[in-house]
């Protein structure tokens, strides 16, 4: 007796079907991240960072500065009422800067940056307000004496800066870098 065997139709072979689904799989996921690519926003930090690379000069000038005149900070904040205080030693510095502006940059969220103007209050405490509770995560921090020049730009000629997590409630310090 002879067995005759019947073929099956291509479709009913599983293996044709995992030999479909690998390029099928490829295809679909090559349309997403060209979707992902075209719809999301992947936007540099610092729009002018050229400009900025050009400037290392004058940063690390301006932090050895604030070293020179031995100024330092400390940045307590609460983001319940959303009051920034900051309580800063002027160093060798002759009086006490009325205003000081509190550069936060979120490390990768640019919509994220804020600037808050600190009034000078009682001694060496310093008051701000923000319109918006920070969010938890890493920021840099970064605090100058900004004063109008002669031309009207505005020049500084001290920073301080650094990089810290933020949680609900914590204490930064800030120093200079030189």
């Amino acid at each position: 007796m002879q067995v005759i065997e019947q073929s099956k139709a291509w479709h009913r072979y599983p293996m044709v079907w995992m030999m479909i689904a690998i390029p099928f799989s490829a295809v679909i996921m090559g349309v997403v991240m060209l979707w992902l690519a075209i719809d999301t926003d992947d936007g540099l930090v610092a729009d002018d960072y050229y400009k900025l690379g050009l400037e290392i000069n004058r940063v690390i000038s301006r932090d050895k500065k604030a070293t020179e005149l031995g100024l330092s900070a400390v940045i307590e904040f609460d983001n319940d009422a959303r009051i920034i205080r900051i309580q800063f030693d002027k160093g060798l510095l002759e009086h006490y800067p009325k205003i000081l502006p509190l550069h936060l940059q979120h490390a990768t969220r640019e919509n994220s940056d804020l600037v808050v103007m600190l009034d000078h209050g009682m001694g060496d405490l310093y008051i701000g307000h923000v319109n918006q509770s920070i969010s938890e995560g890493i920021w840099y921090f970064q605090l100058s004496d900004s004063r109008a020049s002669n031309n009207g730009e505005s020049v500084s000629d001290w920073k301080l800066s650094t990089r810290s997590r933020v949680s609900s409630k914590n204490t930064i310090h800030l120093r200079s870098k030189y």
